[in-house]
């Protein structure tokens, strides 16, 4: 490589390193054109990074992008090692802080040299991005030299002086396996023993079938269980039941999300199905990273961001999924979400897309506004989740906090309980043998397992296992009545039937008079 052909690079302003512009350089093979990282050391003095110019040489078919984030993310990554030189971190804390540095920002940091980076938050994705690109270069680092042994953490600098003692701490980090993603990415279930719940052992016993809600109370569990125990006849007919739980239900059973899940949504998430009039059409977004728009409060000015940011900067909060107790944490297991990382509701019988539509129409009249401006009231700030909760909390001292899981499971276990039934997962009348009875529903009626898998937002075809395996009576009337199934087409579902037809007459006719019904 010809040095003079570095004098003239001019220097990208970076916090604490300088990338130079694209440059071209010669080898025994072939010219290739190359990022050079120019590292700055604490003292003022500067060196090129050299075994990155090799690093690039060796994958010289890859592209300028490629080469662009890979510089990007070994000179933030030099950046904060310099920052955190008094720190005294070990190397594993090192590469922890650094991927958490990337995903919060360091605005708000804790740790005074984190703040001194002034790093906006970047998000999961491009945090993994820049991560990744270390971790890669770490890994080849590591593997050039087979006879380098792992270099301790006591003698391995913390604060790398130079380049070279940069590059012996990522080697020493790929040596001890240690992976930065691990910190800021949930691990996937297909790294774990298995990503199917197979329902069998190593000895070979039967799988056992996954309880479901039974059937022949699930229209019951809306219009009886879920009616409000001092419900005045003539009141509101939106407050004679309790139209939030009857929605999440619908969701769960009828629509076959996880309990956790239909809590993420916001009001925005639901409207009027675009094919269908007077049906609902549910939208899942991922909580912190899909795509939303929103008028800054400010300038007044339309903005388009993540959800992460939309919450922190307009409402002051994080998803719900980040934050890891109290009532305000939900849960987020994964599901398969489309390039907008979204995934849509399939209703399994479409008066369910009818109901909820009703029914979310008056609770976003009747019922969550004046619990809302109760909350302003007391001094609370807004939030753009859908489903409220009607008490005062505790801790805040204000009504209309995120509803919990704790609170639905507990109003779904008065509710199981006003039908006479036992609420246990046992007997499937927990809020997941909803799930559990939607996939029943679906194999029962015939469809194919790809159509499941979607209606149940699963990534692996296999996992719907547990859900759709049938029960010993399944099998036996399976073999008595096939022929008469094949014949008729008339499956034992849960039905939204008479009751649910008449209430839904009500509902409707209570909506279009402002509440009132005769």
């Amino acid at each position: 490589m010809d040095n003079s052909r570095l004098k003239g690079a001019k220097a990208f302003p970076l916090p604490l390193h300088h990338t130079s512009t694209v440059k071209e350089f010669d080898d025994l093979h072939a010219s290739f054109t190359a990022r050079v990282l120019v590292l700055r050391r604490p003292d003022g003095t500067a060196e090129i990074y050299l075994p990155f110019v090799q690093y690039q040489r060796e994958f010289r078919l890859r592209s300028r992008s490629w080469q662009d984030h890979a510089a990007r993310g070994l000179g933030l990554f030099w950046d904060f090692c310099v920052a955190h030189g008094d720190t005294g971190w070990a190397p594993t804390v090192l590469l922890r802080e650094f991927a958490y540095a990337l995903l919060e920002g360091t605005l708000d940091a804790k740790h005074p040299a984190s703040r001194s980076l002034m790093w906006p938050a970047v998000g999961r994705v491009r945090a993994e991005g820049l991560v990744r690109h270390v971790e890669d270069f770490a890994e080849w680092c590591s593997s050039k030299d087979d006879s380098t042994s792992p270099v301790a953490p006591t003698t391995t600098p913390l604060v790398p002086g130079t380049g070279e003692h940069a590059t012996r701490l990522l080697v020493w980090s790929r040596l001890r396996r240690i992976s930065m993603l691990q910190h800021i990415k949930r691990v996937p279930v297909s790294w774990k023993k298995s990503h199917v719940e197979f329902g069998r052992n190593d000895k070979g016993r039967e799988m056992r079938p996954a309880k479901h809600f039974p059937p022949a109370f699930a229209e019951r569990l809306l219009w009886e269980g879920h009616r409000r125990p001092r419900a005045v006849a003539g009141q509101n007919v939106f407050l004679e039941y309790c139209a939030r739980d009857i929605m999440i239900a619908l969701l769960d059973g009828w629509g076959g999300l996880r309990r956790s899940e239909g809590l993420h949504l916001w009001e925005s998430d639901v409207i009027e199905h675009p094919g269908q009039p007077d049906h609902a059409f549910v939208v899942l977004n991922h909580p912190e990273q899909a795509s939303v728009q929103w008028i800054d409060p400010v300038s007044g000015s339309r903005r388009r961001g993540t959800r992460q940011h939309m919450l922190a900067e307009t409402y002051g909060l994080r998803p719900r999924n980040l934050v890891t107790r109290g009532h305000y944490h939900v849960g987020w297991k994964g599901m398969a979400l489309n390039d907008d990382l979204q995934a849509c509701i399939f209703w399994i019988d479409p008066t369910a897309g009818a109901l909820f539509w009703t029914l979310y129409q008056g609770y976003c009249r009747f019922v969550r506004p004046s619990i809302m401006a109760e909350r302003f009231r007391l001094g609370g700030r807004d939030h753009p989740f859908l489903f409220v909760s009607e008490e005062v909390n505790p801790v805040t001292g204000l009504p209309g906090e995120p509803y919990s899981e704790r609170a639905y499971e507990r109003n779904h276990e008065a509710a199981v309980l006003r039908l006479g039934l036992e609420h246990s997962k046992r007997a499937g009348t927990t809020t997941h043998g909803l799930r559990h009875l939607y996939g029943h529903t679906m194999r029962k009626l015939g469809v194919h397992p790809h159509v499941i898998r979607q209606g149940l937002h699963h990534i692996n075809l296999l996992s719907q296992v547990i859900y759709t395996a049938p029960l010993p009576e399944d099998v036996d009337a399976a073999l008595r009545h096939a022929q008469q199934m094949a014949a008729t087409k008339r499956v034992a579902i849960a039905p939204l039937a008479e009751d649910t037809t008449q209430e839904l007459i009500r509902l409707r006719l209570s909506l279009s008079h402002g509440g009132s019904h005769e």
